[in-house]
């Protein structure tokens, strides 16, 4: 059993947990601040509205769902407050604006989205509360947290070459199996990381308001491609590693400004001149040996029709990358002499 590895994967879970509980605390606080400047309803027009006598208040049943509307004459605002079947809000508010028109404006933050639009001295407002969140938002981020604990575990072999060689050949396994193990280790680490960032983001949204998710569409299709890409990136980290006795360290940091530069310079064009298209070659080159370089897709690529095959291949290309990595990480560590 690699019990040091296995203790590596638990430090690395346990500074994870306290970084996602200190945001949550965070959250916490954001909300209480939130509900004592503006209180818990959806906007200030609405409570102001609600709290005076020249308002009145009328409830409906619309598709079986209720319908709340505030209407004050004085002012010349009407809010309405309609409840979805996916258990969000709709709140539009009419009210006086300038004169004219102007153009509309949306702004949209996770599971909240604003628009406004001004016609004719009226400003409509829309608030969409609680709407459902694409769950591909939550693989992305579990994804983040997966790569810097992939980066951190990034060099177990090295690790252990490291000062200590002598004692892990000792163990009663072979160097097969003593690999496996550690790779098994770590990528239980890493996927168990990129869980605890889900639950401890839907705990954060849980804090504002009751989370909802949208698995259609590509949301599934994202989660082969948050798995894989983690885990490619730990096997090119340690296949990169595998055979060093000291400088793992300096390999790991530089990893992430090699991968970014080399990707940006395989996309910087340089012209048509052989020098240029030289430069562009050998960068394209070596930004295919990281990972990163096959989640990356064009502007136009929001075509669902077309992104969840690109998906699909991005997924296999990672799990292909991290089955060549870890089998190279493991060839070296075998050839490795105490």
């Amino acid at each position: 059993m690699n019990y040091v590895e296995w203790l590596r994967v638990r430090n690395a879970l346990r500074v994870t947990a306290i970084c996602l509980g200190v945001s949550i605390v965070i959250c916490f606080i954001v909300r209480i601040a939130i509900a004592a400047q503006f209180g818990g309803d959806h906007s200030s027009i609405v409570n102001r509205l609600g709290g005076e006598k020249d308002t009145v208040t009328t409830h409906s049943v619309v598709d079986g769902y209720n319908r709340t509307t505030l209407t004050n004459a004085r002012e010349h605002t009407t809010v309405v407050i309609e409840d979805q079947a996916d258990g969000s809000k709709i709140v539009q508010i009419t009210e006086p604006g300038h004169s004219g028109s102007g153009h509309p404006e949306h702004v949209g933050l996770g599971p909240m989205s604003v628009s406004t639009s001004t016609s004719g001295g009226v400003e409509k407002t829309t608030i969409e509360t609680n709407r459902p969140v694409p769950f591909a938002i939550y693989l992305g981020i579990a994804a983040v947290i997966a790569l810097i604990i992939a980066t951190v575990l990034g060099a177990p072999f090295a690790r252990e070459n490291d000062g200590h060689l002598e004692f892990a050949f000792l163990k009663p396994v072979s160097r097969t199996n003593n690999a496996l193990g550690a790779i098994g280790a770590d990528c239980v680490g890493i996927l168990a990381s990129g869980v605890m960032a889900i639950v401890a983001f839907a705990i954060m949204q849980a804090i504002f308001e009751i989370p909802h998710f949208d698995f259609s569409g590509i949301n599934t299709t994202v989660i082969p491609v948050a798995i894989a890409l983690p885990l490619s990136w730990y096997a090119l980290l340690n296949a990169s590693t595998a055979s060093l006795k000291r400088g793992a360290g300096a390999v790991i940091g530089l990893a992430w400004p090699a991968a970014l530069v080399s990707q940006t310079l395989a996309h910087f064009n340089l012209g048509s001149s052989m020098v240029g298209q030289t430069f562009h070659a050998i960068f394209w080159g070596i930004s295919r040996i990281f990972p990163l370089t096959y989640v990356q897709f064009e502007g136009n690529d929001h075509d669902l029709n077309t992104l969840g095959p690109k998906l699909m291949v991005t997924a296999a290309i990672l799990t292909g990358l991290f089955l060549v990595y870890g089998a190279l990480a493991v060839v070296q560590w075998r050839r490795v002499e105490a």
